[in-house]
């Protein structure tokens, strides 16, 4: 009967604990909800996984003058405007393997991005309009933190 006692208890306890556990590790990234603001010049970014043609991305910043200060990114369900707090530009013309940096913040998240050039135009190539990037998103938001690895590209 002891025995029959304690399976039973264990049954009951331990799915509680793996519940409880998923909910305190759920995702803080996710794809943006409304892909209309990803539209234009700019920074589109994607999970590393996703097809290169599916039109999801997990991060877009516009090159555009009148919002190239600003990103979005879908952060707790819901998409959020992000604003340039610093960011950290290649000296001398961008090569594979060159390394930028860009922190957002929007209230209390803060977003540090780390792009590293894997494919970039040839000097010759006046018809080329983008770079090619591996990046690091390391988001925070409150206590909690998520770091993501994505692929994307940048230019018109």
């Amino acid at each position: 009967m002891r025995f029959f006692t304690k399976c039973v208890l264990l049954t009951i306890v331990v799915p509680g604990t793996v519940c409880a556990q998923s909910a305190s590790k759920r995702v803080l990234v996710a794809n943006l909800k409304n892909n209309t603001v990803a539209d234009g010049c700019g920074c589109y970014f994607k999970f590393r996984g996703t097809p290169r043609n599916a039109e999801r991305y997990l991060f877009f910043s516009s090159a555009e003058e009148d919002d190239e200060l600003s990103a979005w990114m879908n952060i707790e369900g819901r998409d959020v405007k992000l604003s340039l707090a610093r960011t950290r530009e290649v000296k001398r013309g961008e090569r594979v393997g060159s390394k930028s940096t860009r922190r957002y913040v929007a209230g209390d998240t803060l977003v540090d991005a780390t792009y590293i050039a894997s494919k970039v135009c040839k000097r010759d190539d006046e018809h080329c309009e983008s770079t090619e990037y591996d990046a690091t998103f390391v988001v925070k938001k409150g206590t909690k933190s998520q770091v993501l690895k994505a692929f994307g590209i940048c230019g018109c």
